[in-house]
């Protein structure tokens, strides 16, 4: 197994990387196969796979770099809170 880390190139298969057990199954579950189809899954789509939350998302954006769409990687993307989210 791979530690998770920002610099791990997009084709690196989720399967290989140490990530949660249950973070890993969900993401395949999801049909989320490579390290960079989960760094280009928006938050609000990674936030509505089942068993993953707020927690689990902050641990992948953590761990693996923020989304290939935004061009840097090693920050966490901001999460609105819950009552932001209701506001919208």
């Amino acid at each position: 197994m791979i530690d998770p880390s920002p610099e791990l190139p997009d084709d690196t298969p989720i399967l290989n990387v140490e990530l949660p057990l249950r973070v890993r199954e969900a993401l395949v579950a999801a049909g989320l196969t490579t390290i960079g189809e989960i760094r280009e899954t928006p938050d609000k789509e990674i936030l509505r796979i089942q068993h993953l939350g707020t927690s689990s998302l902050a641990l992948l954006r953590k761990t693996l770099g923020l989304p290939s769409s935004v061009g840097v990687r090693g920050d966490a993307v901001p999460m609105p809170t819950k009552a932001e989210d209701r506001n919208h």
